[in-house]
């Protein structure tokens, strides 16, 4: 199957900017199905070497890069996902799988011998990197999203708040997680994503946000500031 990449733009906006640009889309977005008006707690367990690649990689500005990271949503831990996020400049791609919870806690107390012979290829390749890049858990990124979907173009749009990060790993379970905001409380990360094309209605709307196109990472941000 053919992979598909999609384009990616980021811009950092004030909180009250956010609303705002948030009910001008809602007027011609749908709401994630998922998240509805309140939206929903995401947290993802960042993978990195012993050298921080994917840290380096990141700061250094290179543009072909990719990360690992194991994920779930509003704490239900009964769905959780294994994901590799590539990043081709402007462009991603992600791959994934599900894994269990039981899954996951191996994987954080370092039991990964059965991991070389699963059926889940994307499962095997972290083993790889695990085994041969002495890839570990590194991070624990938490943040509160607002999702928007737009059909033509595929369009998604999020808002993501509160962004927050822990280095303990082994947390990641954890109802209570002791956690260390990344960016200020007042600063949000809007995200953009869309397949061929950018509807005009959307390209108007991303012409009012006051600040420009910028690249942030919450991975990043996590590392260095939590």
């Amino acid at each position: 199957m053919k992979e598909q990449w999609r384009a990616e733009l980021k811009y950092t906006v004030a909180a009250a900017e956010s609303r705002m640009l948030a009910a001008r889309m809602a007027a011609f977005m749908e709401r994630d199905i998922h998240g509805g008006k309140t939206g929903y707690l995401v947290r993802s367990l960042y993978f990195d070497n012993f050298y921080n690649k994917a840290l380096r990689e990141k700061l250094d500005g290179v543009g072909i890069r990719e990360k690992f990271r194991i994920r779930c949503y509003d704490g239900n831990f009964g769905f959780i996902r294994l994901e590799k996020k590539s990043k081709r400049y402007n462009a991603g791609n992600k791959t994934q799988c599900r894994v269990t919870a039981e899954e996951a806690q191996r994987i954080l107390d370092g039991d990964i011998g059965w991991m070389a012979e699963d059926e889940r290829a994307l499962v095997r390749e972290l083993y790889l990197r695990m085994q041969m890049g002495i890839y570990r858990p590194t991070v624990i990124v938490d943040y509160d999203r607002e999702a928007l979907t737009y059909a033509p173009g595929n369009v998604r749009v999020t808002f993501d708040r509160r962004i927050r990060g822990c280095h303990q790993p082994q947390l990641f379970f954890s109802e209570n997680l002791p956690s260390i905001p990344a960016i200020s409380p007042d600063r949000v990360v809007m995200e953009v994503k869309y397949d061929d094309y950018l509807p005009d209605i959307v390209n108007r709307t991303l012409l009012t946000v006051k600040t420009k196109e910028q690249a942030f990472s919450k991975y990043a941000a996590c590392r260095i500031m939590c």
